[in-house]
């Protein structure tokens, strides 16, 4: 029948719509969301949830006395934020779209999230309404499954950014198209809510799609995945109340592929093919290492290994030549702190004077000090390079390969990265009571008891 479609729309030179391809499309995800149980997850993805859960906890709490921190922070305060739910790493309680708000765009506040992103939402949103309503871990971990799952079936929309393809190509950023979705999907599983309520839900989600890849380096990045947790959040409560929408908004004539396309067959054909049989959580974890853009990481890392191998002093360089990523790296040269996390002309000058780069170096300070402004002045891209190259002012040219970047992998890592993040902001007790309680999330009777640990 499909192909009889695409032939049809091939004779008569009519490219075929998203419909004709993806027929209940939307009813696939939403059945997901019904039907999934911790019973039908490979013991790998249960693993990786928790080690993502723990890791998203962990840098949301130490976003918070940084300075997203306490802009969250007195926003909650002026607004009056009360209710049942923990804003993580705070004293503030807020209702559960308040709390899914603030927690999501924590998450994300250091851009230190594990690199699919799609934990912060996915988080947010299912944790908030199961403190307001005392429901078990275990509901909150097939929420949180549910939202990444969504989330990374549809992923392929945006894979061929880099080839001008899809909405990535248009400056659209997949956090905000597909993030809501994710949280819609998470919140309907934790909320136990029925098809045609899970349906609606997803439909209100996808028509309160939206982010822009020029964000990246402002608060704005950020944001967009609170408000995505806070739109799922919204969006089950409403279908819950018997708010209705289009239940084939995805593929539907002007549904969401349709309004971010065009999209060729080659990516439609597979959205969500494998969706309950195969699962994104079943590979390992990609933790990052840096508090910044992914982009960054090889950079950073070929020049921590350049600069231990020959000594090198900041005084001593002439150029740094590499290939800049201007997409998604977009901000060449950075005038806030929070800029430099997708800056690395910015973020090369920190590896040449700290001998590293921490989640506390990305400072209004570090930005202006005239060291730090002397190297990225001697930074040029070179467009397609695989190898950073620094010039020394005795003629020598110095070469470090690019390689992938490093991951965080394994619990222990993970454990080990969440108690260096929240030292000094939980106490060490309810640290360790945290990583305890992730650890044996779909054992624990109610996720306030994980929270109340989770308070300041």
């Amino acid at each position: 029948m499909a192909d009889a479609t695409l032939r049809s729309a091939a004779d008569s030179g009519a490219a075929p719509q998203p419909g004709e391809i993806l027929e209940g499309l939307t009813r696939r995800l939403a059945a997901f969301a019904v039907t999934f149980r911790l019973d039908q997850a490979p013991r790998e993805v249960l693993d990786n949830a928790r080690a993502a859960i723990l890791d998203c906890i962990g840098v949301s709490i130490l976003a918070v006395p940084q300075e997203i921190g306490q802009a969250v922070l007195a926003f909650a305060r002026d607004e009056g934020m009360a209710g049942p739910c923990t804003v993580w790493g705070t004293p503030v309680s807020a209702g559960a779209r308040d709390a899914a708000l603030c927690n999501g765009t924590l998450a994300h506040g250091l851009d230190y999230d594990d690199r699919n992103h799609s934990s912060t939402y996915s988080l947010a949103a299912p944790l908030a309404l199961a403190e307001q309503h005392g429901l078990s871990g275990a509901r909150v971990l097939e929420g949180f499954i549910v939202g990444r799952e969504l989330r990374n079936c549809l992923d392929a929309i945006f894979v061929s950014r880099g080839s001008g393809i899809g909405p990535g190509a248009k400056g659209w950023h997949s956090n905000g198209i597909l993030g809501p979705l994710a949280a819609a999907g998470a919140a309907c599983r934790v909320l136990d809510l029925d098809i045609d309520e899970t349906l609606a839900a997803l439909g209100l989600a996808a028509g309160s799609c939206g982010a822009l890849t020029r964000d990246g380096g402002t608060m704005a990045k950020p944001y967009r995945c609170g408000h995505a947790a806070a739109t799922g959040v919204t969006a089950a409560l409403l279908a819950r109340h018997g708010f209705s929408s289009d239940d084939t908004v995805l593929e539907g004539r002007f549904g969401l592929l349709e309004a971010v396309g065009p999209l060729p067959d080659s990516i439609l054909k597979d959205l969500a093919a494998g969706l309950g049989r195969s699962f994104n959580l079943s590979s390992p974890l990609r933790g990052k290492r840096f508090a910044s853009c992914t982009a960054s990481h090889s950079g950073i890392e070929a020049m921590l290994r350049l600069r231990a191998r020959e000594k090198l002093r900041p005084g001593d360089v002439v150029e740094i030549a590499c290939d800049l990523k201007p997409y998604p790296l977009v901000r060449r040269n950075p005038k806030r702190g929070v800029e430099g996390r997708f800056s690395l002309p910015f973020c090369l000058a920190l590896a040449v004077i700290n001998g590293d780069v921490t989640p506390h170096d990305f400072t209004d300070a570090h930005v202006a000090d005239a060291g730090i402004q002397r190297l990225i002045g001697l930074t040029r891209h070179d467009p397609g390079s695989e190898r950073l190259t620094v010039t020394l002012s005795d003629g020598r040219r110095l070469e470090e390969p690019l390689a992938p970047p490093a991951n965080i992998q394994g619990w222990d890592s993970f454990a080990e990265k969440f108690l260096g993040n929240v030292e000094g902001i939980l106490g060490e007790g309810r640290a360790a009571a945290a990583v305890e309680q992730v650890a044996s999330l779909e054992n624990l009777g109610s996720v306030g008891d994980l929270t109340d640990n989770l308070r300041t």
